[in-house]
């Protein structure tokens, strides 16, 4: 076994593949099946192909550096890619590579602005792996460089943004603090993998950077939800309150029971007929019980055989109090025979809620509310 962990034969496979000008198959066919072993088909298909008919030089010694420096032989793959002649030694892909794996950030940087002039062709993987190691390395300015010629590389396929690349841009461009335009990729991460907590936490702080307390809310919420032992998702939602001034919110967010906080009731009730037929409620900015509990009344007023209706829903919408408005909407509405699916949500969606059977929303004069105009 040789210090870089391969058996000896493989080294020497490797090397001779480095030093002589037409290699014999039999190196080809050893790489072929370390690759295959390694679970890699394709590149062992690969290998086993240039044991038929061998690449050229310059892409040989490409593959070769490859793999040192996959295995962190840094050196080695060095000495293959200076070894090139004038023509073949001008600033490639995987040189550039090398010179971020060893620390060399400054001729690395240079070395990218010089190719990004005049790029050669590059696999979108190699792109990825560049990428990745400026990340690593928290030079964010340099892997934001990569950003365009890999999108470019990717519509010219067409083909869309993987989650990897969203994600990867929208950080980058956090680290800039280039947030305006890093929501759109957060928002666009959240699309392609709804259960990942990273882009709505993200999409969550750029909330209350906007000002928007009560989307913020939302999102650590739906974070949580995801995870409930994430570590800051709460922080999240004190902050959201903390800015919307919902004191019972935080009260319970903080551990009081929902029976020591006030229970604000305030507007005029409408007369019980006036909810006929109304089984999903939408209410627009409330903070109190009161439309609520009328509308409790009404359904506990059914007929048994009436009540059971296929869906009963309730939408409570950009509340000044979201989380004390929904626990007390659940307490309130538990005892009904029929269940009632309760969702919280920061803001009108004509598309979500236009369905309800009522849209009400709370104005700041009596009786305090109004039902919403259709469209």
């Amino acid at each position: 076994m040789s210090e870089s962990g391969l058996p000896s034969d493989l080294v020497q496979a490797l090397h001779d593949l480095a030093e002589q000008h037409e290699p014999a198959p039999e190196p080809f066919e050893r790489v072929a099946r370390w690759r295959r072993a390694c679970g890699d088909a394709e590149a062992a298909a690969t290998w086993q192909t240039w044991s038929l008919l061998p690449p050229d030089e310059e892409k040989l010694r490409n593959a070769l550096a490859t793999i040192w420096s996959d295995l962190g032989e840094l050196d080695q793959a060095r000495a293959l890619l200076t070894t090139a002649s004038d023509a073949e030694s001008q600033p490639s892909w995987l040189q550039l590579t090398l010179l971020v794996r060893q620390g060399e950030f400054e001729r690395a940087s240079a070395m990218q602005q010089q190719l990004l002039k005049s790029p050669p062709s590059v696999e979108r993987a190699d792109l990825l792996d560049l990428l990745r190691l400026w990340r690593e390395n928290q030079c964010s300015s340099q892997a934001l460089e990569l950003l365009d010629p890999l999108l470019g590389w990717i519509k010219q396929r067409g083909e869309t943004p993987t989650i990897q690349v969203c994600l990867a841009l929208a950080d980058l461009l956090e680290q800039q603090h280039r947030f305006d335009e890093a929501e759109p990729w957060w928002q666009r991460s959240h699309a392609m993998q709804p259960s990942y907590a990273w882009p709505l936490m993200r999409l969550g702080q750029q909330a209350l950077r906007k000002k928007q307390p009560a989307v913020a809310f939302h999102y650590a919420s739906q974070v949580l939800e995801r995870n409930p032992d994430h570590n800051y998702a709460p922080r999240l939602q004190h902050k959201a309150l903390t800015a919307l001034e919902a004191t019972r919110s935080l009260a319970l967010l903080d551990g009081q029971p929902l029976s020591e906080l006030d229970n604000a009731t305030g507007g005029n009730q409408p007369e019980p007929e006036w909810w006929d037929g109304c089984t999903s409620l939408a209410l627009i900015g409330f903070d109190s019980t009161s439309l609520l509990s009328s509308w409790c009344g009404y359904l506990n007023s059914l007929d048994p055989g009436e009540r059971c209706h296929p869906s009963l829903r309730l939408w409570l919408i950009g509340s000044p109090d979201p989380l004390w408005l929904e626990q007390k909407a659940e307490d309130l509405l538990a005892p009904l025979p029929q269940p009632v699916l309760i969702s919280s949500w920061p803001i009108w969606d004509e598309q979500r809620h236009g369905g309800a059977d009522k849209k009400l929303e709370a104005i700041d004069k009596p009786p305090f509310w109004r039902e919403q105009e259709q469209g």
